[in-house]
């Protein structure tokens, strides 16, 4: 390989490298673009979201969870109802107005006896 090979090889780690320290993002301060679909695995976790865009939030089937709760009020968020048990709640999301949000829910054991503990959900978004 040349030296030029060799310099765009080494690029291409630290750039790779430099994207996993900070989340994906260019810049520390910036939290990354919120997936189409917010799932439990993602509680705690902040995310920037244009406005007026719409994102589903799902929250596993095992835990009966509270109404997700948003504070303030920038989004709304609307129950999806299936006709048959996808193993999931999804709730439709709306961002509307601009400014940071965090949404919270609470999950309890959908099972008597199991080693399932209760659950929080949080998930922060920034509404640009």
């Amino acid at each position: 390989m040349d030296t030029h090979g060799l310099v765009r090889a080494a690029l291409i780690t630290t750039a790779v490298a430099a994207a996993a320290a900070t989340g994906g993002t260019g810049s520390a301060g910036i939290p990354p673009r919120a997936p189409s679909v917010i799932t439990q695995s993602q509680s705690g976790k902040t995310y920037r979201v244009a406005r007026g865009t719409s994102l589903a939030l799902r929250l596993s089937g095992q835990w009966q969870w509270t109404e997700p709760r948003p504070t303030p009020q920038r989004v709304e968020l609307t129950p999806v109802e299936y006709f048959v048990d996808p193993g999931y709640s999804e709730w439709k999301l709306d961002a509307h107005t601009r400014g940071t949000v965090t949404i919270t829910s609470t999950g309890t054991p959908g099972c008597d006896q199991c080693a399932l503990a209760a659950r929080r959900f949080v998930v922060t978004l920034r509404i640009l």
